[in-house]
């Protein structure tokens, strides 16, 4: 099977994509707190409070949080401002 020709579909427009491009620019803007949050929780913390296991779920909360908000940057990347490509194969 050879790749003969990738030909690009049309370029993402309309509202859908002006949509999904703000909404990416408002959670990187999140993520970027969530992760200055986990620092700051991190780096000020003492010794005694970061060993306790409340700690370690807030923590891990703000990572959930984290995991969440990077794949719903990566959802409205791919299916709102992406273009859509053909792939022409001939044998």
């Amino acid at each position: 099977m050879h790749i003969e020709k990738i030909e690009y579909g049309p370029e993402k427009e309309g509202l859908w994509s002006q949509v999904a491009f703000t909404l990416i620019i408002l959670l990187t803007f999140a993520a970027m707190g969530i992760t200055g949050l986990i620092f700051w929780k991190i780096l000020s913390s003492d010794a005694q409070v970061a060993s306790t296991r409340q700690f370690m779920e807030e923590i891990g909360k703000l990572f959930a949080y984290l995991l969440f908000d990077l794949a719903a940057i990566i959802y409205l990347y791919v299916k709102g401002l992406l273009q859509d490509e053909y792939v022409t194969t001939l044998e």
